[in-house]
């Protein structure tokens, strides 16, 4: 697994959401958030720029973004 893919899965935890509801919330589907916390996949500039916002105030948006690269 991916660092990424633990902070996705940490910061999801930390607000107490489902990872259905992350997929809502960033305008994916649940698969894509399945792939995302398995590591089999990483987010798209577009999908990262809404996890930014989603997550704001568990991660710091740098941070995550910094992970993806």
């Amino acid at each position: 697994m991916t660092k990424l893919a633990d902070k996705i899965r940490q910061c999801r935890d930390l607000k107490g959401w489902t990872q259905e509801q992350l997929a809502r919330d960033v305008g994916v589907s649940l698969n894509t958030v399945q792939r995302w916390e398995s590591g089999r996949s990483q987010p798209s500039p577009l999908a990262m720029e809404k996890l930014q916002i989603v997550l704001e105030g568990v991660l710091d948006g740098d941070q995550l973004r910094l992970l993806s690269e």
